[in-house]
């Protein structure tokens, strides 16, 4: 809740002048929660289901088994805990799966289409006084078109602030919302699809290290009723071998009809060429506000992407490797050649010293033998 109680702030927001300080006002009760005065020159403000007197404890406004054609009357309140008075637009929202399938409401310039444009206030903008609340009434009427299952907006007070921006100022809307769900009466049905699954690799200069890979997935609600979705992410090499895999963190609430992406980064992933990537997503449905689950389970659905992991180090290594080796097979080859030569100089150079030792001996014999004569 605390993520869809929007958007831009949590419960305090600046404003732009500030004011003569004042002295702080006591702590204010707000439904029975004590809340500090926003310090001078600031907002603070909340936003809360409410009845005619005031909040009424709920964390949101949940409407269920509502046929086309029924009007709700109902109330929000907005109360303003700042020491200056504050002019709050009051409006109604389409919720939608952002990005990474995190939960918000629409920006105010666009128009909704959905439940946000089945709600009427009976005023859009409101000056409160400091520690000042107003319940303010509106009707949602569900449309006879409304179509069977779940319909999700919500309700905000915002104020527009100017902020000094990297081209000059700018204005920026702050704003704090209330969710809404509603459930029209007709079948339900529950289901999701994995439509597109793909992956890239990022290799490490640590040969014996493994690389990461993100693996990017959409997901889309082919059902009417929200649900949340459990994936699980895994990556096989050659044969099956598993190489990495995780269980990412659930995806709460995706809404009927709606398509999220996200990425998600899987460490520790050792490259072994080709690679097969798969997912698998398990959704369930979501009961938690008294609702009843569609009658068909909805399965879990599987989708899978190719990828190639190059081990470009191992394969540098092994070319140097190579190298070296045929570098040192042909040292020791040229070596060996060297001292084959060097040998072969030497037996040379000692024959042919014996062939002319013994010329000379012939030579002297054969003269001595012709003086004797």
């Amino acid at each position: 809740m605390i993520a869809f109680v929007i958007m831009m702030t949590g419960s305090r927001a600046v404003a732009a002048p500030t004011p003569t300080p004042t002295p702080p006002a006591p702590a204010t009760s707000d439904a029975g929660n004590t809340v500090e005065p926003a310090p001078p020159g600031s907002i603070r403000w909340s936003v809360q289901p409410a009845g005619a007197n005031g909040p009424d404890g709920r964390k949101e406004f949940s409407y269920r088994d509502l046929a086309p054609g029924t009007v709700v009357h109902d109330y929000v309140a907005v109360t303003n805990f700042s020491q200056m008075p504050v002019t709050f637009t009051i409006y109604a929202a389409d919720a939608r799966n952002g990005n990474g399938g995190v939960l918000q409401l629409q920006p105010a310039a666009e128009k909704p289409t959905d439940m946000g444009s089945w709600v009427a206030l009976l005023k859009t903008s409101v000056t409160l006084k400091p520690n000042e609340r107003v319940n303010e009434p509106f009707t949602l009427t569900v449309p006879a078109s409304a179509t069977p299952g779940d319909h999700t907006g919500g309700i905000l007070a915002s104020i527009g602030v100017e902020e000094s921006g990297a081209t000059g100022p700018v204005k920026v809307d702050r704003r704090l919302g209330v969710p809404m769900y509603l459930r029209v009466t007709g079948p339900l049905t529950a289901g999701v699809a994995v439509q597109s699954v793909s992956a890239g690799y990022r290799g490490t200069y640590n040969p014996l290290g493994g690389g990461s890979a993100d693996v990017t997935l959409i997901v889309r609600n082919t059902g009417n009723v929200r649900l949340n979705l459990s994936p699980e992410i895994s990556v096989n090499g050659l044969y099956w071998v598993k190489v990495a895999g995780t269980d990412p963190q659930a995806l709460p609430s995706l809404l009927p009809g709606s398509t999220v992406q996200f990425t998600v980064h899987l460490d520790g992933v050792y490259p072994l060429g080709p690679m097969t990537v798969k997912v698998r997503v398990t959704p369930s449905q979501i009961t938690s506000l008294g609702l009843p689950a569609a009658p068909n389970t909805p399965a879990a659905v599987e989708g899978e992407a190719f990828m190639w992991a190059t081990p470009w180090m191992v394969i540098l290594l092994l070319i140097l490797g190579t190298g070296a080796f045929f570098l040192v097979r042909w040292l020791r080859r040229s070596r060996r050649g060297r001292q084959q030569r060097v040998v072969a100089d030497a037996v040379a150079k000692a024959r042919k010293e014996t062939v002319e030792e013994l010329k000379q001996k012939a030579l002297a014999a054969k003269a001595a033998a012709g003086s004797s004569t």
